[in-house]
């Protein structure tokens, strides 16, 4: 699945007052859908962009193939909120919406534990019930009502079960705004906590939620990253993480800037770029954020890790909203990476974050 809009990751008002005091002492706790089919022939072979959109559609079309996948936000060993992206097993006779598979992953559950990557936990208790999910196409709204009474969260993980809640609705296609509920009444506040919820949820909430150096709080605004990090077995994934800065105009230089700068937790998570790397340019031009960036160290003169270009292509599109990055590095873009990727064209944020094994 992919979303045709791309949303926007600025923190409201209300959001800052809730993330600068209570908020992150929990942070710290750990601290193209439609493929075209083309007959082969004998005759000259298609230009090299049309073959990669080619290549792009019929890989996409195998995954839809034996399954839809849905991006579900997952408790690590860490304490911190990734997303994992799960393929839903055909079931023709019990069919039930992407927003309520997600939801069910998102429940602690003995019979459902097994089908969540290893080390991975729902963070939602064990007994919540949906009583209805509602989408909204017209508004790009989702509402979820849960049973009510809701199960008892501790306070110092209530935020992170409307963060996942949040960031695992507006993955679905064409959702932008979440409304919570519980028997039926607007969830206006969170029980144990006593934190204030808004009556429409964006992304614009955060996640993973940590305080920058020198941060003013009133002219603070959050900038989503993403670093690296292993399970216990090694295998990599990205972890999201929003870091209040002061404000500033460009929140895509901002963003990366950040990123540069690295992750405040080092043991766990890793940074994806090093303290070489220097932003030589960065402009928005119709759907794609170009970036310049320089390197002391001299690439791409070796391959450039994957993570690291993965990194920055998620990064720079959660902060502008566009869908694709060109990147240049020390004034080349034929550079590959560590997965013979090339960068000679604009590189699109991916489909799925996190496929990791089961």
């Amino acid at each position: 699945m992919r979303k045709t809009l791309y949303r926007k990751t600025r923190l409201r008002k209300w959001a800052l007052l809730l993330l600068l005091v209570p908020l992150l002492s929990a942070c710290s706790l750990v601290g193209g859908k439609d493929g075209n089919n083309a007959a082969q022939t004998s005759i000259d072979p298609p230009p090299s962009d049309l073959e990669e959109v080619w290549m792009q559609d019929a890989e996409q079309t195998a995954i839809t193939d034996v399954g839809e996948m849905i991006t579900v936000y997952l408790l690590d060993r860490n304490e911190y909120l990734a997303p994992m992206s799960l393929r839903v097993d055909q079931q023709p006779a019990n069919p039930v919406s992407g927003a309520e598979k997600a939801i069910a992953w998102m429940t602690a559950n003995r019979q459902l534990a097994d089908q969540l990557p290893p080390g991975f936990v729902a963070v939602l208790p064990e007994g919540t019930k949906v009583n209805a999910v509602t989408e909204n196409a017209a508004e790009q709204t989702i509402s979820v009502d849960f049973a009510a009474p809701l199960p008892g969260i501790p306070a110092s993980r209530e935020r992170k079960v409307i963060e996942a809640l949040v960031w695992t609705l507006t993955e679905l296609p064409g959702i932008d705004k979440v409304k919570l509920s519980v028997g039926g009444l607007p969830i206006r506040s969170l029980p144990s906590s006593g934190l204030p919820v808004d009556a429409v949820l964006t992304r614009g909430l955060g996640i993973n939620v940590e305080k920058g150096k020198d941060v003013q709080p009133t002219y603070a605004m959050g900038v989503t990253l993403y670093f690296s990090s292993q399970t216990a077995d090694g295998e990599g994934y990205f972890v999201p993480v929003t870091r209040l800065v002061n404000r500033q105009e460009d929140a895509a230089k901002a963003a990366l800037e950040q990123l540069i700068a690295g992750p405040q937790n080092t043991k766990a998570l890793q940074p994806v770029l090093t303290p070489d790397v220097s932003i030589e340019k960065l402009v928005r031009m119709a759907d794609t954020v170009n970036v310049s960036l320089k390197d002391a160290a001299g690439m791409p003169k070796s391959e450039v890790p994957s993570s690291m270009m993965e990194a920055l292509v998620l990064t720079l599109t959660e902060a502008t909203d566009l869908p694709q990055v060109s990147v240049v590095m020390n004034g080349d873009d034929s550079f590959l990476d560590s997965d013979k990727r090339t960068y000679d064209r604009p590189v699109t944020r991916p489909l799925y974050i996190n496929s990791l094994a089961r």
